[in-house]
């Protein structure tokens, strides 16, 4: 077992070497991201990211591409977004301090400009000489002039500093979705799920309505990954979330909880209802086959398991998901491919 914490001293060729001898061993697929993942690993670049990875693997047990994926989506796509967060705060500074230097010049430039028309009043107001009073009449033009080309370059560099913003709001905007969203399935992740549960369960809160949580889970996914591969494993994953999205309202918010587990919650759905709903998805996946993609060999079908509780008035997040995750365990311990409805005392009705 590599010490939590490798030497800093090391090169980047013996971490890459030591990434690709890890992917190996644990009899992982040598893909980009299972190598970003080792390789920061060796790197020693995230403490927690090897805390948690040293945990997992403790007294010897290998990886599975399931942990792999969750580790690289906590740890190392998380940083990603934060150095893409950075770059584009750091541009959006840039261009407000430009738009606030060109707008304090323009205020000078502003000044001074009045300060020439009060001259020049002055000047015409009073009995002078005619060259002198051609002479103000020339100075006042020039600095017309001067102003209206100062006006017009500001306009330009304005238009351009509020492109800029734009394209940075739009790159903000586009971390922030791809933030939410599972890469592998395209549906939403637990960060998305953790945000709308709680903008979800406050509206319960607000309404009165009732609030259904269904928790899924494929069963003998593992089978399916040590049988064909990874590849049948992630075609599965994404069968499921298109299937959920199918057959499922819009209104409802769908999320991939980790490995291949999912979730659900149903907005205005009393328990029993959601009972049915469960049932519903779990028959259309069961409906549905496998198949290799090049041979178009036929490799079983797909069952899951489903737990389904409600949302109790002012009753704690976690207590919620986890009577939704006691209502899975119990599914499973009942034979798989059914659902199982966690019992609680007065569910919303």
């Amino acid at each position: 077992m590599p010490p939590s914490l490798p030497s800093q001293s090391h090169k980047p060729s013996v971490w890459a070497e030591r990434a690709f001898t890890r992917l190996s061993q644990d009899g992982l697929d040598p893909l980009p991201d299972n190598f970003a993942l080792f390789y920061a690993y060796y790197a020693g670049t995230r403490q927690d990211l090897n805390l948690a990875l040293d945990t997992l693997t403790d007294g010897g047990r290998l990886l599975t591409q399931e942990q792999c994926t969750d580790l690289f989506q906590t740890y190392i796509s998380l940083e990603a977004e934060e150095r893409v967060l950075t770059a584009t705060s750091s541009a959006a500074e840039i261009e407000l301090q430009n738009v606030l230097r060109l707008l304090s010049h323009e205020s000078q430039e502003a000044a001074r400009y009045g300060e020439t028309l009060t001259a020049f009043s002055t000047t015409i107001s009073q009995p002078n000489p005619l060259d002198i009073m051609r002479e103000a009449v020339a100075h006042a033009l020039r600095a017309t002039q001067t102003m209206a080309e100062q006006n017009e370059h500001l306009r330009t560099q304005l238009t351009s500093s509020t492109r800029q913003l734009a394209e940075v709001r739009t790159n903000l905007d586009k971390v922030r979705h791809d933030s939410l969203l599972d890469p592998l399935t395209t549906i939403g992740n637990r960060k998305f799920f953790d945000t709308e549960l709680t903008r979800i369960t406050r509206e319960a809160r607000k309404t009165g309505e009732p609030l259904s949580l269904l928790m899924a889970d494929i069963d003998h996914f593992k089978r399916f990954n040590d049988t064909y591969g990874h590849l049948v494993g992630d075609q599965i994953l994404r069968l499921v979330a298109r299937t959920l999205i199918e057959n499922l309202k819009g209104r409802d918010i769908i999320a991939r909880y980790g490995g291949d587990e999912f979730v659900v919650l149903l907005p205005c759905t009393a328990l029993k209802d959601a009972v049915t709903v469960a049932n519903a998805l779990r028959v259309s996946l069961e409906g549905k086959q496998i198949r290799r993609t090049q041979t178009n060999e036929i490799l079983g079908v797909v069952t899951t398991s489903i737990g389904a509780t409600v949302y109790l008035p002012d009753e704690h997040l976690d207590a919620f998901v986890e009577r939704a995750d006691s209502a899975l365990y119990a599914a499973k311990q009942a034979g798989r491919c059914r659902v199982v409805a966690q019992d609680v005392a007065s569910p919303p009705s």
